[in-house]
Parts: structure tokens; sequence; C-alpha cells
């Protein structure tokens, strides 16, 4: 009887940031693996699917996608995607118009007012009713849509586990009713050890701002809202005096009847798994802020930990190459700006100082070149991988050095950091020490960064600009935030080269059920 070759890790991704760092945790923990890991894109219209499926090709990886099927080759190159109309043209096609005519008053029309008064109030209950019954049927529709919406996702996931019989399921985040959370109740059921490998940073105020924004996750609004505030207490919040939602209601109604949420909906990582890692104290103590029980938590540092730390080792190599590629001189200081990625959707109307994602960038590109300039250091900005080409073009413009990837060369190599509060890149600041200037303009408020000695916090465009120049033009004033940043970094990450054993560790203990 031929024997059946060992199962493989199975690893799945969703969105395309968790993509790095799941790739990092399958690179560090293939030894401890039976077979090469297998990575599961698990989202129709994955944006980056030829770029991070060459990835995983390049290594020796196979990969599935969302139907399941298995690819031993990258998938080919997506078309580029075409424009948008021009949406403003036509907004500004219609301009507003003042009444026509003057003014009608008269004594018999102000009669006339007050005794219709009782008509147009019965005209806008029923018009109101009208209203109720609308939203109500439209909630109803969209419960049973997601119903089975909901189902029939999970039952092809699970039936894609049943076919691989992943001897580990991995993941980078539980988002609710999403496929990976689908995934973790699936793997459960199906007695598949489940890790959790978080790739980004977690705020409730951050989830309840966005809850609070939009009409739909008021827990006061709407029949099925009310219904779920009532029944299903969990997914309420108190924000702000009113009490929201973590879903629209209907959405959470859905997922509650048909049995497809195991977690909390306010607490980050919450499906049941085995383990979850976090890369720093920081990280974990934040997680169980949030509810996450302790005792799932496993503090082994990140991979990419290991390579900050070899850059910081040959940081002056690095500065050479650097300084070569881009014409710097390298016995300038280099400030590094992790540039800020567009959060306007995010906000759901709620106003900031910039009404614009182009106003913010220019004025962010604006304050960089000045301070180029005004102080002579080298600038070089990180651009995000979800970052467009022309979100970024303004910073090109001013003459800025721009690169995607390559970002623990640009924090091992840098003098100073900045960007706006809430990357994932500013832990690893942190972590090497670096003096770092957070501009939260988009006023996210990750408490996490408030009180970080050597981290220096602003909410104006005028307190950035003027920090910024302090930054960039006293040298004295940088070693100082330095000296400060040291105290606290080892809480932000652990730079000894020994995360990737960790991990290795890890994976082997959970795939062969050992005490964790």
């Amino acid at each position: 009887m031929a024997q059946q070759p060992p199962s493989q890790a199975l690893f799945a991704v969703l969105e395309y940031g968790e993509f790095p760092e799941l790739l990092r945790i399958a690179e560090a923990g293939r030894n401890a693996l039976a077979a090469p890991p297998l990575f599961f894109f698990a989202k129709r219209g994955y944006r980056r699917l030829a770029a991070d499926s060459a990835e995983v090709v390049a290594r020796g990886f196979q990969w599935l996608d969302a139907d399941g099927r298995l690819h031993e080759a990258a998938a080919p190159a997506e078309a580029p995607v075409a424009p948008v109309g021009a949406v403003t043209e036509a907004i500004a096609s219609a301009p507003a118009q003042l009444p026509e005519g003057r003014p009608n008053r008269s004594a018999g029309r102000s009669l006339l007012s007050v005794g219709l008064i009782p008509l147009f109030a019965a005209a806008s209950f029923f018009a109101d009713m009208v209203g109720v019954a609308r939203t109500l049927a439209r909630d109803l529709a969209n419960f049973s849509r997601d119903r089975r919406r909901f189902r029939r996702r999970y039952q092809a996931l699970s039936r894609i586990l049943e076919s691989r019989k992943p001897s580990l399921l991995v993941v980078g985040q539980d988002g609710v009713g999403s496929d990976l959370s689908f995934l973790l109740i699936a793997a459960g059921r199906l007695d598949i050890p489940r890790l959790i490998a978080p790739f980004a940073m977690f705020s409730l105020q951050e989830t309840a701002d966005y809850a609070g924004a939009r009409p739909d996750h008021d827990a006061a609004t709407g029949a099925l809202n009310r219904l779920v505030a009532r029944m299903y207490p969990h997914w309420l919040l108190r924000q702000d005096g009113r009490k929201v939602l973590r879903l629209p209601g209907y959405r959470a109604l859905a997922l509650e009847t048909s049995g497809l949420i195991h977690g909390k909906p306010w607490t980050p990582l919450s499906e049941p798994s085995e383990a979850v890692t976090a890369d720093s104290k920081v990280a974990a103590d934040t997680l169980e802020s949030l509810g996450l029980e302790r005792s799932r938590l496993h503090v082994i540092g990140s991979p990419v930990q290991d390579l900050l730390a070899r850059k910081l080792d040959t940081r002056h190599e690095v500065r050479e190459r650097l300084s070569q590629a881009y014409g710097f001189d390298v016995g300038k200081p280099l400030l590094l700006c992790g540039w800020p990625v567009n959060m306007f959707a995010w906000l759901g109307g709620r106003p900031i100082s910039y009404a614009s994602y182009e106003e913010l960038a220019a004025a962010w590109a604006q304050a960089l070149k000045q301070a180029a300039v005004r102080h002579g250091v080298n600038v070089i900005v990180s651009v995000h991988p979800k970052t467009l080409d022309e979100e970024y073009a303004v910073a090109r413009t001013q003459g800025l050095a721009c690169q995607r990837g390559g970002v623990e060369d640009l924090v091992a190599a840098c003098d100073a950091f900045t960007t706006l509060n809430g990357s994932s890149i500013t832990s690893w600041a942190i972590a090497c020490g670096k003096p770092t200037l957070l501009f939260d303009c988009f006023l996210t408020r990750y408490r996490d960064f408030l009180e970080v000695p050597g981290c220096i916090n602003v909410e104006s465009a005028q307190d950035f600009s003027a920090e910024l120049h302090k930054l960039c033009g006293d040298a004295a004033w940088r070693e100082t935030l330095a000296q400060r940043m040291k105290t606290v970094s080892a809480d932000w990450g652990q730079l000894d080269g020994q995360a990737g054993a960790r991990v290795e560790k890890l994976l082997a203990q959970i795939v062969s059920r050992g005490s964790l």
C-alpha cells in the first residue's frame, strides 16, 4: 500500500497586508513542518495575486486560488484597472439655484398654514411609517442574502479543508464575518490545529470610530439593530453617548443565527485557535486589554525582527547602498517617512483638517521638502503596498526619493522616523530605538504610542511642521529622543536574532499537539 504524502500547513491570506508576515512565518517555520507550506489566497479578486503568488512560487511553495484549485506557477499579471469616470465634472455641472420669485406672505396664507398642520402631520406620520417599512424590508432582504452567502462560503471553505487535510491552519487575522473566521471555525470542527499570526496593530477606538460614523451601525435605528442589541448585547459598544453595533444588525443576526461566529465581535483575534502570536510585550498587553485571553498569547517576536537585527549590524553598509541608489550625501542625517495611506473611506464622513487625500498628501510632501531644504537632510519616502501610484505622485513631484519594499533597510539606516499614528512600521522604529514623530492627521489616536519616551505625537499641521524642523535640525534633540527610546525599545520587539527559532518551535508544538 502506497504511503500517503505528509499533509501541508495551510497559510490562508485574505488581504495583501497579511501576506508578508505570513510568508516570513512560513519561511522561518518550514523546518518544523513535514511538507512545504501551502498558501491559500482566499479572496476572489485578490489585488496582488500575480505578485504575491510569484513570491510563493519563488520560495518553492504551491498555492490555492479562492476556489481551492492548486497552482504550481504564478498567476498571470492583472490587467490595469480602468480609471473611474469624471464624477467631479458631473457634479459640478448641476450648480445650486436660488428659489424663484418673490416671497409670498399674507394673513390668509398664515391662517391656512396653521389649519393645514394636522393634515401635514398625518401625511408625515404615514410617510415615516412607509420609510420604516422600506428599511425593514431592506434589512430583512440583506439578512436573508447574507445568511445564504455566509453558509455557502463556509461550506465551500470546509470542503477545501476536508480535501487538503492540512496539518495546521495559519491566518493573519479573524475579521468578523470574513473567510478567515469561517476557516478557523471549520478547522476547529475538523480537528485541524490553528494559529493566528497577526500582521497589524489593533485599536478599539479606531474600530469604534468607524462604526460610530456609519448610520447602519446605530443600535437604536431599525428593527433588526434593536433586536441584535437586545438579544446579543456583546455586539454593543457605547460610543460618544450612543450605542453602536460592530456590524449592521442584519449582518450580525445572519452570523449569530447561522452559527458562524464563535468569538467576541469587538475583540480582535478572538475566534477559537490553539495559539496567537505577539511580536512584542506591548502587542500582547494591547490584545489582553481588548479582551483576548493571555493564555492564548505567545510573545515570540517576528521573523522581521531578526532581519532588522541583521540590518542594524550592517547599518553603515546599508546607508552606503541607499546613498548610491538615491544620490544622497552619506554624511547627512537620513529621515524616513512612512507615507500616509489613504484612510478617508475609514473616516465615514467624519471631518478632519484636510478635505481630501490629495490635500493631505500635498501637505505631507511640502513639509518633507521644506525640512530637506532647510536642514540639508536626506529624506526617503517608504510607500505602503496598498498605496496607488497616483497617491504618492506629489512626493515624487517634490523631488523626494520614494521606495516600495525594503522597509527593513530603511528603518535600520535612518536617523529619524515620521509617519501617521497607527502604522505598524512605527513599532519597528521604536524597537530599533529611532527618534519618532507621529502626525495623527486622521485622528486615530492609537494609545500605544502616546506615552512612548522618544516618540512625539502631534495632531495639527502647525505642530507637525514645528516638530519636524526640530527633529531634522537639532542633532542633540535626536540623540535625546534616541536615548529615551532605548529605555522601552525591548518591550516593542525582540532583536536577539532568535524569533525565527521561536516560530519554528511553536509551529512544531502546535502540529504535534504538544504542550504550549
